[in-house]
């Protein structure tokens, strides 16, 4: 649980078995292996075992009966005491986690919450979390600038010369066309939010030929025209051309919940390595602690040597001494090692080359845990949840799309021009011209046009109409989902106060077992032997002792953990915590600027996040705290800090 696999085994596994003490054992087997059958050999049974009728492993008389099970299960629960009427032992080593173990190097003193804001600071990896936003933001710039203005100028010049086949193309005796022929054209074009295309230009032109016909020759031409096509039927109305920019903003949203779930995530990973770190400084003052007292043990035998000590008693301890001193140094990597897996998500250059010292120690306070109202919070505030409804909207609105694209297109095409004619090549005078000259011309007509069998509209519809049949699938799971996480974090959590008392309990326990098999050892003469019997069990008995202090130390960071992981599947850690999430936005290039969505006040806007009907039935869930930047400033300050701290702010 604290992501020490490879030094799991060091505070679990059993010292070396002296020869002594393994001599005793296997004489406690044959003991036991001749009092528990009856008669001996003999009373084994004359029947071979078969395949048919297996050997049982235990005797009938080793097995209870369900009655006696249930009652034994009863009573050990009554037996335990409710973690609330509990006064928890702190432990003799919380006052010295906080002490540096390296004196040499120069240490940092941490909390949590100084921790997590460091990581919020410096990590890399929440760096990429929180840029996923900015990057789905720019999304909705893109298709917003679809119904931008567009400017565009076009210039050509022709020179041509055409053998003639009409003597009415430039006269009698004339052979060849030969016409010179410039034009430029500029103006503005763009596409409604209704779907209509707009285009307004100006045309300039100069002629020059050798047609009899041609008057005036040289001339010069201007036209200012104006073209408007309007879908009456498919493409028309702002709901449907507004589409990909409403997809964009439901898209990003999306990235914020998922900045919020993998945010969560890793703060409970820099919380769980923090305790990790705490874990290990801990066990390591244990291993001392019980390399302590073995060598007070071999001292106290040593001393004695010349006097009523065995030699076998002697070599029995000075094995358990030098196993427990090999425990000491995979202890003190395993400190390291836990420092270097804080740093590595943290990410803080100034925690480098330092001891990490936890400052924070565990509070143990019951907590009291309502299952039914955990379920209810985390199906309001799990950013999964969220974001599967987003994506069901995102979805309504591919389909209805989709719907709209089975129409048929009727466009109404128009057009609209003034036009202007000057001789000796004069287009500017012909510019003039056109507004004072003659009248405006102008046409108007309907297009229409319809795939037959439509096919590829219908295939779009139904593929439309599946996914949203398996994103609502994709959310029932998404439920249970999270009612399973929430049920086994909420079990978790009351469970782990529970075992914390009885681990407490167990502590006591073996502190006094050792204390009473110390003093027995110590009273009995050195050459008994008995007194050999009471050193292994005493020996033993240090073992014990520390492997229940560190399972009392591991429940208790247990319990602190099972805390925060009731929050992270409650979706609460963020506010758990006094840190809230704000906005920030890439810093610009030098000499460029940043570009900001337009608000379009005034403007017809799509309806967004406005959930089809089949969503009303699906339980609610509050939408995250939107992420857009309320400034229109285009200075970037990259040394604001992308996160706010409650009441310092």
């Amino acid at each position: 649980m604290f992501g020490r696999a490879p030094t799991a085994a060091t505070h679990t596994a059993p010292a070396r078995t002296p020869p002594a003490r393994a001599a005793l054992a296997q004489l406690s087997i044959v003991a036991l292996s001749v009092f528990a059958v009856p008669g001996g050999v003999a009373a084994q049974s004359p029947t071979p075992a078969t395949a048919q009728q297996p050997t049982p492993s235990l005797t009938p008389d080793s097995v209870a009966d369900y009655q006696t099970l249930q009652q034994a299960h009863q009573n050990i629960d009554a037996d335990q005491l409710h973690p609330a009427n509990v006064s928890f032992d702190p432990g003799w080593w919380q006052p010295l986690v906080s002490q540096p173990i390296r004196p040499e190097d120069p240490s940092a003193g941490l909390t949590l919450d100084d921790t997590l804001i460091r990581a919020l600071d410096h990590s890399k990896q929440i760096q990429v979390f929180r840029d996923l936003p900015l990057i789905r933001e720019t999304a909705i710039i893109e298709a917003d600038a679809a119904f931008d203005w567009t400017a565009f100028t076009e210039a050509r010049w022709d020179d041509t010369t055409d053998p003639i086949g009409n003597s009415l193309t430039a006269g009698g005796d004339v052979q060849f066309f030969e016409d010179h022929r410039l034009s430029a054209r500029a103006g503005l074009r763009r596409r409604t939010r209704s779907g209509a295309d707009l285009e307004l230009y100006q045309r300039l032109g100069f002629q020059d030929n050798n047609s009899q016909f041609f008057v005036p020759d040289p001339q010069g031409t201007a036209r200012l025209n104006l073209s408007f096509t309007q879908p009456l039927m498919r493409g028309r109305g702002s709901q449907y051309n507004e589409s990909l920019v409403l997809l964009a903003q439901i898209d990003k949203n999306v990235a914020e919940d998922e900045v919020q779930r993998q945010l969560q995530s890793h703060l409970l990973e820099v919380a769980r390595s923090y305790w990790a770190l705490f874990l290990e400084r801990a066990v390591l003052y244990q291993k001392i602690n019980s390399y302590i007292r073995g060598k007070d043990v071999f001292d106290r035998l040593n001393q004695r040597r010349e006097v009523d000590a065995r030699l076998t008693q002697i070599i029995s301890a000075e094995a358990t001494l030098k196993s427990r001193a090999s425990q000491l140094v995979r202890a003190r990597a395993a400190v390291k090692n836990a420092e270097s897996r804080l740093r590595s998500l943290v990410n803080d250059p100034t925690l480098y080359d330092v001891e990490i010292i936890p400052i924070d120690l565990p509070v143990f306070e019951s907590l009291p845990v309502e299952l039914d109202q955990s379920i209810n919070i985390a199906f309001q505030k799990r950013p999964e949840l969220n974001q599967a409804i987003k994506n069901i909207k995102a979805a309504s609105v591919r389909l209805q799309m989709a719907k709209h694209e089975l129409l048929p297109v009727l466009d109404l095409v128009t057009n609209f021009y003034l036009s202007g004619l000057e001789g000796e090549g004069q287009a500017f005078d012909a510019w003039a011209n056109q507004f004072d000259t003659g009248r405006p011309s102008y046409g108007f007509g309907l297009e229409y046009e319809f795939p037959i069998q439509n096919r590829a509209a219908n295939a779009r519809q139904r593929r439309r109409q599946l996914e949203i049949r398996q994103l609502r699938n994709q959310y029932a799971t998404t439920l249970e989902t999270v009612r399973f996480e929430v049920e086994v974090a909420a079990r978790e959590c009351m469970t782990s106060q529970t075992e914390l008392s009885t681990k407490q309990q167990a502590m006591q326990a073996r502190a006094a077992q050792l204390d009473a098999l110390t003093k027995r050892w110590q009273q009995l003469p050195g050459e008994d032997v008995t007194a050999s019997l009471a050193l292994e069990n005493l020996l033993i008995a240090q073992d014990a002792l520390a492997g229940a202090e560190y399972e009392y130390l591991q429940s208790q960071l247990t319990f602190k953990l099972s805390i925060f992981n009731l929050k992270r599947a409650t979706g609460t850690l963020m506010e758990s915590r006094p840190i809230e999430v704000c906005p920030t936005d890439v810093p610009a290039e030098p000499g460029a600027q940043t570009d900001h969505p337009e608000r379009h006040a005034g403007k017809p806007q799509p309806q967004a996040d406005q959930p089809p009907s089949y969503i009303s039935e699906l339980p609610p869930a509050d939408p995250p705290a939107s992420t857009i930047r309320q400034d229109n400033s285009n200075a970037v300050d990259d040394k604001q800090p992308w996160y706010r701290i409650s009441g310092m702010r």
